[in-house]
């Protein structure tokens, strides 16, 4: 698990500063959304081809010295906001260079966040992948600590059942051939509360919010994963 005090921020300096260590967690970290964007705003065109050199592209804005991101001031700015804004102006110019270049389908050469219906529907690829990133890193934080607690590894189990598995919380005892149905209920409810905390570190490290802010973006990630 990252250390507790790790945020988005502190490890993008770390990684700007050409912090091997952190540039593979940097990367770890915001690959999915970025890949999913790029993928989804370049479908069935040429420039699908070009997805993963546009990746690398955005990694090294990113890092690059007096980019938008070293210029931007932590708790002043949504951070995956400014990624976003970094994934699209790096696909854009691969746009234009494709747009230039006498192979190129006419198709190929229009901007896609020009026509307001696709800039959305782009914009809610990357936040769905974004937000499935978030969510993913919170389960594995929460499987590392329950790990080494038999209880809690049960619990953890259970809330897996309920989530992934789409079980109810009878079907979840009859197969962990438990009679007390009412006890693993209080498992489960035991297992959310314990996974919201971790789902809050997570979400508290990738966006730089804190306090109440911390728990509208964890309602708002629920929400996008829902849709």
């Amino acid at each position: 698990m990252s250390p507790p005090h790790e945020t988005c921020w502190t490890v993008l300096r770390a990684a700007s500063n050409g912090d091997a260590a952190a540039r593979a967690v940097f990367a770890r970290s915001y690959l999915k959304p970025i890949r999913a964007y790029l993928d989804r705003r370049w479908r069935g065109r040429a420039l699908a081809r070009l997805v993963d050199d546009a990746i690398q592209d955005v990694f090294v804005e990113c890092y690059k010295s007096g980019g938008v991101l070293e210029r931007a001031v932590p708790g002043q700015g949504d951070f995956r906001a400014l990624l976003y804004g970094v994934a699209r102006n790096v696909a854009r110019r691969h746009e234009e260079r494709e747009a230039k270049s006498i192979r190129r389908r006419p198709t190929d050469s229009v901007f896609l966040d020009e026509l307001p219906e696709e800039a959305d529907a782009l914009s809610r690829v990357f936040d769905r992948a974004w937000a499935r990133s978030l969510l993913s890193e919170a389960v594995e934080r929460h499987r590392d600590a329950s790990a080494g607690d038999p209880a809690a590894a049960r619990r953890f189990h259970i809330l897996r059942l309920r989530h992934d598995d789409g079980l109810a919380v009878r079907e979840i005892a009859a197969r962990l051939d438990e009679a007390d149905v009412a006890g693993v209920h209080n498992e489960y409810r035991r297992a959310r509360r314990e996974f919201a905390v971790h789902l809050r570190a997570v979400v508290a490290r990738h966006t730089g919010a804190e306090g109440e802010q911390v728990d509208v973006e964890c309602r708002r990630l629920t929400e996008l994963l829902a849709s």
